[in-house]
């Protein structure tokens, strides 16, 4: 099993995995839009900064999930 499929099983079975990803998706929309903000603004990036690290956040949230699917789907075959 890939990893694309397992999140796409995750997606749609688990709820909190869903929500993860929904906010990872809608942080990496703003960070790229602050990102293009020109001239650079100290309250911006501050912002932008804490943006990244729940970002990363929910990314590491979701690949301990993803890893922990797929050992237990080896355990069962």
């Amino acid at each position: 099993m890939t990893r694309e499929e397992v999140v796409k099983i995750l997606l749609e079975t688990d709820p909190k995995f869903k929500e993860w990803y929904d906010e990872h998706e809608e942080l990496k929309w703003k960070v790229h839009k602050l990102d293009k903000h020109y001239p650079p603004d100290p309250e911006l990036e501050a912002q932008e900064e804490m943006l990244k690290r729940r970002k990363l956040y929910l990314k590491d949230l979701m690949e301990m999930r993803i890893k922990e699917f797929m050992e237990s789907k080896q355990k069962q075959a």
